[in-house]
C-alpha cells in the first residue's frame, strides 16, 4: 500500500494539480475495486463541509496568534467511531473541548484557539500493512473510511461504500458543530482538523481559487510522519491550499528536510500558514532543538506545537497498547524548554483524548487491563482527569 500514486485523483482540476496524479502517495488504501471507488466518490454530495470564509477566519486568527500570545488546544480521538450516534458523540467532543479551552485559559490567561480532531479523523497510516491477530494475518485497520477494524478477513477488506458512511457520519457532526456556533453565536468557535491522508477522498472536495484551493473537508488539515515525503503527492497538495497546514516532524526528520518542508509548504512566509507538530517521544526529544533552528534559518514564520503521546506508545504487560502519562508530561515539559531556548515561542498541544470515563494510558505504573475501559478504535487516549493533569504542565 505504501507504494501507491495518485493515479486514482481524477477529479482534481488544473495545470498545477495535475502533476500529483503521478506523483507517490504512501498510506493509501489498496482498493479492491476501483470501479466502485470512483462510483462511490461521484455519488457523495457535492456541499462544502467548511467554507472558504471559515477557513480564511482560522488562518486570521493563526496569524495573530504570536502577537496576542494565544495558545492552540488541538484534542480527540485517535480515529473518530462512525458505528455510533455521531451527533451525541460530536455534542459530548464538543463540550470536552470548550471545557478544557475554559480551562487552560483560566490557567494561562490566554487566548485559547480550540481545535478538534473532529468531523473527519476516520483515516489511519499504519506501520505495516499487515496485523497478526490470534496468530491470522490480516490487512492493518486503516480507519473506518477504509475497513472496519474487527479482525476478520472481510471486515478488513478496503470497502469503498464506507467512504460514503464515513461522508455522512461527517456531516452530521458539522451539523452539531453548527448548532453550537450557533447558539454561542460564534464567538467562540470549535475549528475542525483531520490527517490529510486518503487523497481520493480530499482531493473530491477540493475547490480550485486563485490564491490557494480550497480543502472544504475540514478547516486545518496535518500532514502524518508518515507521509511527509517532499516528493510526495500528500505535501504537493498540502502546498496548493488555501487552508492553514501543520506537518508532523518525527525524532527521524533531518533538519534540512524540515527546513525544506517549510519553505515548499510557505514559500511567501505567510504568519498563519504553517505549523510543525512535533512528536519527538520522550527519549529523543532533543532531536527537536536543530530542527527548530533549521527550519527558522528558512522562514520566520511556522508554530511550534506539541504532540507529545505519539512518540510515546508502547505495549504494556497486559498485551494493550498504552502511553504512560509521566512521560507524556517529561515530552511536553522538554518540548517547552526547547523551543523557548531556541528563541520561539511554543504555541500549544495535540492531544488524543476523550470525555469518556476510560483507562487506556498508564498512570503511576498502572497500565489498563480491562477491555471494558478500553475503547479506543486504534490507539490510547487520555480520559478527563489525566487530561487536566497533562494541561496542568503547560507553562510556556
Amino acid at each position: 500500500m505504501t507504494g501507491h500514486t495518485g493515479a486514482e485523483l481524477n477529479t482534481l482540476a488544473g495545470p498545477d494539480l495535475d502533476r500529483l496524479r503521478a506523483l507517490p502517495a504512501r498510506q493509501q488504501p489498496d482498493w479492491p475495486d476501483r470501479d466502485a471507488l470512483r462510483a462511490v466518490l461521484a455519488q457523495l454530495p457535492g456541499e462544502d463541509l467548511v467554507t472558504a470564509a471559515s477557513v480564511g477566519e482560522l488562518r486570521r486568527e493563526l496569524a495573530q496568534l504570536d502577537a496576542g500570545g494565544g495558545l492552540v488546544l488541538q484534542l480527540g480521538d485517535c480515529v473518530e467511531d462512525i458505528d455510533t450516534d455521531v451527533r451525541a458523540a460530536t455534542c459530548a467532543k464538543i463540550a470536552f473541548l470548550t471545557h478544557f479551552r475554559s480551562h487552560l485559559r483560566t490557567r494561562t490567561g490566554r487566548h485559547i484557539v480550540a481545535v478538534g480532531r473532529l468531523a473527519g479523523q476516520y483515516a489511519k497510516p499504519r506501520s505495516s500493512d499487515h496485523e497478526v491477530v490470534d496468530g491470522v494475518t490480516l490487512p492493518s485497520y486503516r480507519g473506518p473510511i477504509v475497513n472496519a477494524p474487527q479482525p476478520t478477513p472481510q471486515a478488513r477488506r478496503p470497502a469503498p461504500h464506507r467512504i460514503a458512511l464515513a461522508h455522512a457520519a461527517a456531516r452530521t457532526a458539522y451539523a452539531a458543530i453548527a448548532d453550537y456556533h450557533r447558539a454561542t453565536a460564534h464567538l467562540d468557535p470549535i475549528w475542525t482538523s483531520h490527517e490529510l491522508l486518503l487523497l481520493d477522498y480530499e482531493s473530491r472536495f477540493l475547490r480550485p481559487g486563485g490564491a490557494g484551493h480550497h480543502l472544504a473537508t475540514t478547516h486545518w488539515p496535518w500532514i502524518g510522519a508518515r507521509t511527509r515525503q517532499p516528493d510526495g503527492a500528500h505535501i504537493a497538495l498540502a502546498a496548493a491550499l488555501g487552508n492553514p497546514v501543520s506537518v508532523k516532524l518525527g525524532p527521524d526528520t533531518p533538519p534540512e528536510e524540515a527546513a525544506a518542508l517549510a519553505a515548499t509548504l510557505n514559500p511567501d512566509d505567510q504568519p498563519g500558514r504553517l505549523t510543525f507538530i512535533a512528536r519527538m517521544g520522550h527519549q529523543h526529544v532533543e532531536r527537536l532543538a536543530p530542527i527548530v533552528r533549521a527550519v527558522h534559518r528558512r522562514v520566520e514564520h511556522a508554530h511550534w506545537i506539541s504532540d507529545p503521546m505519539h512518540g510515546n506508545t508502547v505495549r504494556g504487560a497486559h498485551g494493550f497498547k498504552t502511553r504512560h502519562v509521566e512521560r507524556i508530561i517529561a515530552e511536553l515539559t522538554e518540548f517547552q524548554r526547547i523551543v523557548t531556548a531556541a528563541g520561539r515561542r511554543p504555541a500549544g498541544l495535540h492531544l488524543e483524548a476523550t470525555p469518556e470515563d476510560v483507562h487506556e494510558c498508564a498512570e503511576h505504573g498502572h497500565e489498563p487491563r480491562d477491555p471494558a475501559r478500553y475503547r479506543t478504535l486504534l490507539d490510547p487516549r487520555l480520559n478527563p482527569e489525566q487530561t487536566a493533569r497533562v494541561l496542568g504542565h503547560w507553562f510556556a
